[in-house]
């Protein structure tokens, strides 16, 4: 599969780059098309590679002892993952299960010290990418410290809707990965769907949930 340079200004580390720098940087790049269902990473496992979801959406996970699966975040547009296994050298923290078809663009860390050393602009984006990662990370910790089951799931079907707006595909998510996303079961999900109802936040029929009242899952949200 040609990498084809409209596609890899879209991976964030890329962005904002010249015609000239792409087309060098693209020399480097690999490509993998995955199908829905299949794991891209294993948590503890070596790949010295950083990967770029150029199009589709992949699930970043970590498993319990138990079994029990929590999603760190959802991955799509040109987001990266292995970045830290990649750049520390270790294993992989996560796990990453693809959520739809996908096309990952792959860069091996070889070859990115080569092209850091050749364009340091990409150091740049680099810094902004692993500055808004951790934004997401504290505020994904300050949720599970501080905020109760129902406002983290408003949080989170707000989300959903932005994304769907956005006009990304499979969107939907069933209440087991919503448990797995605001750290919690699937039991306690679907009494803080019910209550979300009650509230005429939501509406859910056919097994969809209708958001009916934006202003109240935003508040929600915020408690």
């Amino acid at each position: 599969m040609t990498v084809k340079i409209e596609l890899l200004k879209t991976a964030c580390y890329f962005t904002k780059l010249d015609e000239a720098t792409l087309q060098a940087v693209s020399r480097f790049i690999f490509t993998k098309q995955v199908p829905v269902g299949e794991v891209v990473l294993w948590e503890g496992e070596e790949d010295e590679a950083i990967y770029f979801v150029i199009s589709g959406q992949l699930k970043l996970f970590t498993t319990s002892a138990e079994g029990r699966e929590f999603i760190v975040r959802i991955v799509y547009g040109g987001d990266s993952i292995n970045d830290d296994a990649t750049f520390e050298i270790e294993p992989s923290k996560l796990s990453a299960m693809t959520l739809s078809p996908v096309v990952l663009y792959g860069l091996r860390k070889p070859d990115l010290v080569k092209i850091l050393r050749d364009y340091p602009l990409i150091s740049l984006n680099i810094a902004q990418v692993l500055s808004a990662r951790q934004r997401y990370l504290v505020q994904l910790a300050t949720e599970l410290v501080f905020k109760n089951v129902t406002g983290r799931l408003a949080r989170l079907l707000l989300e959903r809707e932005k994304l769907a707006l956005s006009g990304a595909e499979n969107v939907r998510i069933t209440q087991h990965e919503m448990a797995a996303m605001i750290g919690t079961v699937r039991e306690i999900v679907s009494r803080s769907l019910r209550e979300l109802e009650a509230m005429g936040a939501i509406s859910m029929k056919s097994n969809q949930i209708i958001i009916t009242s934006r202003e109240r899952l935003l508040e929600l949200s915020r408690t």
